[in-house]
């Protein structure tokens, strides 16, 4: 019975390694959009606060 019960959860964790669902690659997706979002507004700030500055 223990043999069972560890053979389960090794196949259930071998499983889990996987690229993922749908759900789970849709938000890979929106968390690298939002990431490359934030990475503009920072080079928009850098080049307010330039021009602010004088440069």
């Amino acid at each position: 019975m223990k043999t069972l019960l560890v053979l389960l959860v090794c196949g259930v964790a071998v499983s889990c390694s996987g690229p993922g669902g749908p759900a789970q690659r849709a938000g890979a997706a929106v968390d690298g959009a939002i990431y490359k979002v934030g990475e503009g507004i920072s080079k928009v700030g850098n080049k307010i606060e330039g021009a602010a500055a004088g440069e």
